[in-house]
């Protein structure tokens, strides 16, 4: 089929008909959607043998215009294809905020020569150029920012090591300093020569030409005009909002999580080797063999629970009967320690004693029962600086050989 005879439905035809081909010939170009020589003939030979439709290189590049090939022997994709695509497949390339601004600034050009035109052809054309170039401007925003947002989300996810720490931060940071920060200069306001700026020259303008052109089809164009700088002022609202609101926050909570994270990353890796530690660990164990809590604490905090009890109306109803999760009782296990007058390994004893309820050792209830080294009529000593390994359901300690009784009364 000759290039000449080629319609618009051949084209939609073969995006169809070749979908997967060419979403991988689009993704396996970017970001220059340039393709080397070699993989873009197996990209081929490979799609051709699994697919029943098939494709050659001169249908491609000829016929079709999909793609041409470059002087060096590789494979560029057509700039009319991949605006196309990027759009079907919602996979922009980022531009740099420099051009973005080059758009704006031809915004800005063809407005300067519009307020001195005096023909009503070129006032016409001028209008419709500034028109187009908004439209694509605004089309340029929405997406950069769309792919700043779906980039910036894939910050959030939880990093495994150190080094994606790091990554992070810096990407974070070029973020923010080559794309955020320019792109709110183009669309702040207040920047002299923002295009949000020249939006609003242009809206005041065409606001009193709409009315006083010496035409109907110039006022119909100035309305025209009027309208799009509206709309454009809009949506360049919304997406500054986004920048300032979403964005840059939202980069900035990742930078400080991230070095947060990254410490304590470095904490734990470590934990077993406190002398790497840039700042040493403060002791927070000490033998001691006085008491845990003042001697009058427990009428103290009786006599104050007892201003608040009150007598709360009763309420019978019948509920079925469901099945609850065996708790440890503190006092009977108190109980039990006492009647062992001494007990040379107590973690070890409370791990052994709870094995005789439950299979089901979880941190809370051991902690129940292990609590009972606070008790004020017990004595606890310290043999050693040596631990043991104690296995629960949901944790493993590491505890030190202790030998508790009962203390003798004064």
């Amino acid at each position: 089929m000759s290039n000449l005879n080629l319609s618009g439905k051949d084209i939609l035809r073969f995006l169809l008909t070749h979908y997967e081909f060419v979403q991988l010939a689009f993704s396996s170009s970017k970001p220059d959607f340039i393709i080397d020589s070699d993989k873009f003939l197996n990209l081929i030979n490979e799609y051709n043998t699994s697919s029943e439709t098939k494709i050659s290189i001169s249908k491609i590049t000829t016929d079709l215009k999909f793609c041409r090939q470059l002087s060096t022997g590789e494979y560029k994709l057509n700039g009319n294809y991949t605006a196309f695509l990027e759009f079907i497949f919602d996979d922009f390339i980022l531009d740099l905020p420099e051009t973005l601004k080059n758009r704006y600034q031809a915004i800005f050009s063809h407005f300067t020569n519009l307020q001195t035109e005096v023909n009503e052809a070129k006032i016409i054309l001028l209008i419709q150029e500034i028109i187009k170039v908004a439209e694509k401007f605004l089309n340029d925003i929405e997406a950069q920012t769309t792919r700043l947002l779906r980039d910036t989300e894939s910050l959030k996810v939880n990093a495994e090591n150190h080094s994606d720490f790091t990554v992070r931060i810096e990407k974070a940071n070029y973020w923010i300093d080559e794309y955020i920060i320019p792109l709110n200069a183009i669309l702040n306001k207040d920047h002299p020569n923002s295009v949000v700026n020249a939006i609003i020259q242009i809206q005041r303008y065409t606001s009193e030409k709409r009315i006083l052109a010496d035409s109907y089809e110039l006022k119909r164009e100035f309305e025209k005009l009027y309208a799009c700088a509206v709309n454009a002022k809009t949506e360049l609202d919304q997406t500054l909002s986004k920048l300032t609101r979403e964005l840059l926050p939202l980069l900035e909570r990742i930078k400080s999580d991230s070095i947060i994270l990254s410490g304590l990353y470095h904490f734990v890796e470590n934990i077993d080797q406190p002398e790497n530690y840039i700042v040493p660990l403060p002791d927070l164990l000490r033998r001691t063999r006085g008491n845990v809590i003042s001697k009058t604490f427990s009428s103290e905090a009786e006599f104050y629970i007892d201003q608040f009890n009150y007598q709360t109306p009763e309420i019978l109803y019948e509920e079925e009967t469901e099945e609850i999760e065996w708790l440890p009782d503190a006092s009977y296990f108190k109980e039990q320690l006492l009647k062992e007058k001494e007990v040379s390994n107590f973690y070890q004893w409370c791990f052994d004693s709870l094995k005789e309820h439950t299979e089901n050792i979880t941190l809370s209830k051991y902690f129940t029962v292990s609590n009972l080294i606070l008790e004020e009529d017990l004595v606890v000593e310290y043999h050693d600086d040596t631990r043991f390994e104690i296995q629960l359901s949901d944790a493993i300690l590491k505890m030190p050989k202790v030998k508790i009784y009962e203390k003798l009364s004064d």
